[in-house]
């Protein structure tokens, strides 16, 4: 069935008038990719959440660098341990920064990162390793920051990285740790403070990731750590409280000899 304008004669669209019209849809469709995206209520607590967890992993990272710097000693820290969990968190970073996911999703790993730098340079003006092994991990750190931010990587292989990060974390870092601490039967300078702000901030990354890019592979990794972190907070809890005793049992036998 014909309409009513049916009849009237169509109009042919020049070339130039047939380009101009593209161009404005283009223009629309680039303007509409420009509008941002409505946030719902929980998206918006996982932001905020996000910039907190920011904020917290600066005040999080004082309490250890206070205690080593305070005491001049990094006993109870494992350098293999710090080393690793610099190097893995270059691949975190570099992965998100990739995917261009929002600053607030990652923002505490790129604080984290640059303190781990800071607690190895602490590391080495208090125990003093050998200045040729330092000079090569430096190297061989420097080299791997440089493959994994230059963008040169394959998708793929960038993403098996993130993939296995998760595992290289618990082996290279949080394990160590942990055999170190069960080993010695006690955490030495490890500040527990710490440890708890890590847990919180892996159950953040949980939720973060969850509700704003739900990326599995930063789900595990955030779940696995937040087990790990979990671990060594009963670790530290434990050594305290044998401290204490211990204390308690010096000053007992004090009084007792008084």
């Amino acid at each position: 069935r014909r309409g009513e304008g049916s009849c009237a004669p169509r109009r042919r669209v020049g070339r130039n008038e047939g380009l101009g019209h593209g161009r404005s849809r283009r223009g629309v469709e680039v303007r509409a990719a420009s509008v941002p995206v409505a946030y719902t209520p929980t998206q918006w607590l996982a932001v905020a959440l996000g910039y907190s967890c920011i904020i917290g992993s600066v005040f999080r990272c004082l309490p250890q660098i206070h205690r080593i710097v305070t005491r001049k000693s990094v006993e109870g820290i494992s350098f293999i341990a710090i080393l690793s969990e610099l190097l893995i968190y270059t691949v975190n970073l570099a992965y998100n920064v990739h995917y261009n996911y929002p600053f607030n999703t990652y923002g505490d790993l790129a604080v984290s990162w640059f303190v781990l730098i800071f607690v190895l340079v602490l590391m080495q003006v208090y125990k003093r390793f050998d200045s040729g092994r330092v000079a090569l991990v430096t190297a061989l750190s420097s080299v791997w920051c440089l493959v994994l931010f230059s963008n040169s990587l394959p998708v793929v292989v960038l993403s098996s990285l993130q993939a296995a990060s998760g595992i290289g974390l618990a082996f290279g870092s949080r394990i160590p740790q942990i055999w170190l601490n069960f080993k010695k039967g006690s955490t030495g300078e490890l500040s527990i403070i710490m440890f708890i702000a890590n847990a919180l901030g892996c159950l953040i990354r949980v939720f973060t990731t969850i509700s704003l890019t739900q990326d599995n592979l930063l789900l595990f990794n955030a779940a696995f750590h937040l087990v790990l972190n979990a671990i060594i907070i009963v670790q530290c809890v434990g050594s305290r409280l044998d401290s204490a005793r211990e204390q308690e049992k010096l000053e007992g036998m004090g009084r007792s000899v008084n």
